[in-house]
Parts: C-alpha cells; structure tokens; sequence
C-alpha cells in the first residue's frame, strides 16, 4: 500500500534537519540513496528546498541506540524491520525535546503488521508493502514527480531481482543488467561483513550522484564498485567453505535442519551462511549463533514462506523474541533462559504443525 505525501510545513530561517536511518544491506543502501536524490538534488522530500541531511546505517537492534544522540527536524526510517527494539528507538525520539516528524518506509512482515500501530501510536508516516523497500520508495517518489536517474533505476530493478518477494512493484521493476546485479549484491556483502558506517555512506553517496562511474573512489584510487566486488568474491568462498563444515554437523529436528554454530562463526553475514547451509541440505535450516552484544539468534532459511511461520510458531511457544526477517528468511533472539534442548524440541514440534 502507497500512500499520497503528506503536507509538510515549509521550514524557516536554518536549514532542517534530516536524518535518514538505512539497513545496512543493498536495498537499505538504495533506498536511502534515493532519498538522498530526492532532497539534495531536487529538494522535494522530505523538506522543500535546502535540509541538512545525516545518514546512519542501523539493524532493528541497533535502531535504538543510532537515534538516541541527536536533534532532528525528520527522521526517514528505511528497511528496517518493526521490533521491540526498534519501538524502545521510536519513543526515545518522541520523548526528546526534538520531536520530529518520522516516515517509515519497509516491506518486511512485522512492520506490515504494525502499521496501524505505527501510526496511531507514535503519529508516523508509514509505508508498506510486500516489494523491497527501495521499490517503494521509488514509487513514492515518482508518486510526487521525482524522476530517478538511470543508475539509481537499475539499482533499484537490481535490489527486486536480489530480494524477490511478492509484490507488483517488485515484479514491475525487474529488468536490470547482469551487472548491475553483482554490484548490488556486492554492496550487501561488504556492507554486512564490515560493518563500517563510512563505508556504508560512501555507498549511498556513490548510489545518489549523478556523476559517472569513475568518480566515486574508496581511496588509494581504487573504485567503490570495484573494492565491492572483489570482497564480495572472498566473502562468498568464505561462507561456502564454513557453510560446507556446518552443513555435515546439521542435526535433523523434525522437518528442519539444526546448527548449532555458536563460537564458530562470530562474524557478520550469519543470513548468507545460514542460506548456503539450506542449498546444501536442501531442507529448512535454522542457525544459531552469538552476537557481539552475547545474544543468541536464530535465522532460519526456507522457501515458499516457512522461514517466517516457522519463527512465528517459536515466538508464540515462548521461546523466541523480537521476530523479524522476509517469507523465507527470519531471525529471532533465543530467550534468555531457554536452552538447546528446550530449542530443539520447539523446532521440532513447530515443523511438524506446518506439515
């Protein structure tokens, strides 16, 4: 569902402040991207004329701290699932003296859920859909005459071939090069493996200029583009030699493969690891690892729709917390409390109702 911009108020006297908050994978980096266009080229959204735009890569469990050192006038939300942690975010920015005005543009399945929610509680400007964020951003952009240029376009045709997903915006915006498609799969990789917030934004930048190619450096003269595909490349055996490993420890648990893979992988892209083990054993695989912060998480990976049902049924056994993810790629906070055991025979009892 789209819905029309609202009337903004014309911002007097300094420049508004803008912060724009992104996930940090492709459709994250597109989708703030194409906001970034919007408002420093065209000065359209989601102020008219001049704003001061602050760009921050964040994860529903980091949403929370990214907002809460800061004063703005809007806040654009992008690609980032609705959580608990992302609520505990929304209401520290209402509770400042700031109080700014926040869209919130997002195609995952617990956002979809909440968007009434969204709205009534925290007066947010949401926008939902099933096709990948930076699909609906563009639509609502061309919505109020905004006409993206070609790299962010195929950028965009780029993220929906990478993402899939079920919507008609999606299905629209399918036509780009092979690669383009690489770069848009390598800007995830590096993204998630590094983590770096500079990097991220030179992302963005890179994906809003108007500039050829060859005028975006990463430094020590060496393209962007090119930096990108080339860890891609070395993320990608990486996780297919772990993935390889993992896949012969799997433990069958009803209708799902288990692994267990706390202290042997304390990296970032756990999503993509988890997705290599599931082509493998070519049955729905649920991975638990460690984060930074010593949470467990869970990711399961499936196809026609049973990653997110399976997370559900383990959220409403009680053994799972702040859900969140796509139909075939879902992750979960294993409770505190709650052990392997206890684990394994939630999964085993929530695969067996889906059959």
């Amino acid at each position: 569902m789209i819905k029309k911009e609202p009337k903004d108020p014309m911002q007097q006297g300094n420049a508004a402040k803008v912060l724009i908050v992104g996930d940090w994978d492709a459709d994250g980096v597109v989708a703030s991207a194409e906001i970034v266009y919007a408002q420093e080229v065209l000065g359209v959204f989601p102020v008219k004329g001049k704003a001061a735009i602050e760009l921050r890569p964040a994860g529903p469990r980091t949403f929370s701290s990214v907002v809460s050192n800061g004063c703005w006038d809007y806040v654009i939300i992008l690609d980032i699932p609705f959580t608990q942690d992302v609520e505990i975010g929304l209401e520290t920015l209402l509770k400042g003296p700031c109080k700014p005005k926040i869209y919130y543009f997002d195609h995952h399945k617990s956002t979809l859920d909440k968007a009434s929610y969204l709205e009534e509680k925290f007066n947010v400007e949401a926008f939902v859909g099933l096709s990948p964020t930076s699909s609906l951003v563009k639509a609502f952009l061309e919505s109020i005459g905004v006409r993206l240029t070609p790299r962010l376009k195929e950028l965009v045709a780029s993220v929906a071939v990478l993402e899939g997903g079920s919507g008609w915006l999606a299905r629209k915006d399918r036509s780009p090069s092979e690669g383009m498609i690489k770069i848009a799969a390598s800007i995830s990789k590096n993204t998630n493996q590094s983590k770096d917030p500079d990097l991220w934004r030179r992302y963005v930048r890179w994906a809003s200029s108007i500039l050829p190619f060859e005028q975006s450096p990463i430094g020590q003269g060496e393209d962007i583009v090119t930096h990108g595909l080339q860890v891609s490349r070395e993320s990608d055996a990486e996780i297919k030699d772990v993935a390889r490993e993992l896949a012969m420890e799997a433990r069958t648990v009803g209708f799902v493969k288990f692994v267990d893979a706390r202290g042997k992988w304390n990296k970032s892209g756990a999503s993509a690891l988890a997705s290599s083990i599931y082509k493998m054993t070519k049955m729905t695989t649920a991975l638990l690892v460690t984060k930074e912060d010593g949470s467990s998480i869970l990711i399961v990976r499936g196809s026609q729709g049973n990653a997110i049902k399976l997370m559900e049924k383990l959220y409403t056994m009680g053994v799972i917390e702040d859900v969140g993810g796509h139909e075939n790629i879902a992750s979960g906070r294993l409770k505190a409390g709650v052990n392997i055991k206890d684990l394994e025979d939630a999964l085993r009892r929530a695969s067996l109702e889906l059959k």
